[in-house]
């Protein structure tokens, strides 16, 4: 289940995806996230990402280890993850939370 405090973060603020009324539909960077960073820890690695670099974009240096260890067991992957599917669309926003925090070295 959702968290109002990580959807607001990761998929309010990160996920072109994100629809009000589906809060209950979540990915596994999402539940990655929850269940690593503290969500005063989160807040406070996006807030100096925020002020660094407003349009924050993924730069899939963590690609590997995101969709190895992570994205391979979301339920979106099967029929609903067009970035996945190779198609010409962006991860998730829990995908670019999780690569900010990769770079950063938080997890």
């Amino acid at each position: 289940m959702k968290e109002e405090i990580y959807t607001l973060l990761i998929c309010k603020r990160f996920c072109e995806y994100y629809a009000v009324g589906k809060e209950f539909m979540l990915c596994k960077t999402y539940e990655f996230i929850r269940d690593a960073v503290p969500v005063e820890k989160l807040q406070e690695v996006l807030e100096n990402v925020q002020k660094t670099a407003p349009a924050t974009q993924p730069t899939f240096s963590y690609d590997k280890f995101i969709n190895g260890h992570i994205c391979s067991e979301c339920d979106f992957r099967g029929d609903g993850c067009d970035y996945a599917a190779g198609l010409d669309s962006p991860p998730c926003g829990g995908y670019k939370v999780v690569e900010l925090l990769k770079e950063r070295g938080i997890i």
